[in-house]
Formats: C-alpha cells, structure tokens, sequence
C-alpha cells in the first residue's frame, strides 16, 4: 500500500511506514494535546513534497491560526501564495450563519469543498475540526450523515485527509459524538495525561485500516519546533529514570 509522510518525527515508525495514501483519518484529543500543531506539520510535509494541499479551519480565522503556526516555526505565507497551499474558512459562527441564511445543507458543503479540491488539485486535506463542522448540523443522524457524506467525497478525490477532533476533557471517548471513528480509516489519539506535579503527553493509533502499527501508547512533546513522537519510550519516562531529548 502507498504511504505518505505523517510530517511529525517519529510518527511514521509507529504507522510502520507512514500513512496510507488517499485515506481519511481522525486525530482526536482533549484541549490543547496538540491536534491543530499536528495537522499543520502534516500539510507542511505535503508542500515539502510537492502536494498541493487544502487547511479548512473552523476553530479560528485564517489570519490567526497562520500567526499561531509562525510561533513553531511553521510559515504558510509562502505556500499560500504560491498556490501550493489553499487555506480557507473562519470560526464557526460564521460558517453556520451563512449556512442557516442560505439554508446550506450537507450536500451543498461537501460540494463547496470538493470545487476547492477540484480547482486547487489538492491531495492532502485537514479539516479542522470535525466536531464544530458536524456542530452545523441539528441532529445526531444528520451529523453522522453529514461526516459520511464529506469523507465519501474526500475519498472519491483520492485525498488524503487528516481530521482533527475535540474530545471532552475527562472523557474516555475517542470523539465528541462518539461515532466519528466509525466513518474513518484510521485514528491516532494525543493523550495529556496527569502525572505528578505535570502533564504527561503521549499518542496511541487506536486504528489503522489495512496496515499493521504500533498498539503501544508512546512518549509525545511539544516545543518550540512542533510535535516530536518518540515511538521506543513509553510514557511516564520520569518514573523510569528515562527522559526524552
């Protein structure tokens, strides 16, 4: 099976090889585990490699998340006006007043989405987030629906697409809704876990369709440079006396 790069250091042992080509996949966590720093170094690899790449970003405006992203060292000012990088979208808010004063529904979006794939040629995708895209809609059913629809169509365009997801915090759910793993190929879970006097970072790929991958959960940071994955240490190192450099 085709793999492209996670962009994240050390991500790609624990994937055995890196993520499936054309493939939808989930990245959930609880607030600040590091999702949206993920995706960015996922579509920084996809411009490093060439792929033009799509961010649609519901969490905050564009302006904002590239002002964010410059502080890890990721600067999509560039790619963006090179073509190499379509960034779109806005808080929320916005998204769903539009969508209530057109009378938008999933159809309309997933095809929104799918022109801007069409005219950018995009391969690699990030939405972000999952949960306030499906927070467009007023039921559990059409939520679901709505997230079946648009990662049928991500497929169907041979993306290959990272989801971030909130999880509550304090939640042993994998998801907001608790159906959004159901309608992916994949996903790879970031833990903040107490521990002591801190919080231990970690991640865990609770599931891969079609190839074989770690089942440990391991050692994670973030610093100024971005995510780094240490797929040999577990978590709780201070406890062993190991420490990650």
């Amino acid at each position: 099976m085709d793999r492209v790069k996670a962009g994240v250091k050390g991500m790609d042992r624990m994937l055995k090889g890196g993520l499936p080509r054309g493939r939808t996949f989930l990245v959930s966590g609880s607030s600040g585990c590091g999702k949206t720093i993920f995706a960015s170094q996922f579509i920084r690899e996809g411009i490093k490699s060439g792929e033009p790449c799509l961010y649609v970003t519901f969490e905050q405006g564009k302006k904002r998340l590239m002002q964010d992203l410059k502080e890890i060292g990721i600067d999509f000012g560039e790619a963006e006006k090179s073509g190499k990088l379509t960034l779109v979208g806005g808080p929320v808010g916005h998204v769903k007043f539009f969508k209530d004063r057109t009378r938008a529904n999933m159809f309309d979006i997933s095809k929104e989405i799918r022109e801007i794939i069409e005219e950018s040629g995009a391969k690699r995708v990030v939405l972000d987030s999952v949960n306030l895209f499906t927070m467009l809609f007023e039921t559990d059913s059409d939520r679901r629906k709505a997230l079946a629809e648009l990662t049928s169509t991500l497929d169907a365009l041979d993306c290959t697409t990272v989801l971030t997801c909130e999880v509550p915090e304090g939640s042993k759910g994998i998801s907001w809704y608790g159906f959004e793993e159901f309608v992916v190929d994949g996903v790879i879970v970031l833990h903040r876990i107490p521990f002591e006097n801190m919080y231990e970072r970690a991640v865990s790929i609770v599931k891969m369709r079609g190839i074989g991958h770690s089942e440990s959960i391991r050692a994670l940071k973030i610093r100024d440079d971005g995510i780094t994955v240490y797929p040999d240490l577990e978590p709780f190192h201070k406890a062993s006396g190991k420490k990650a450099q």
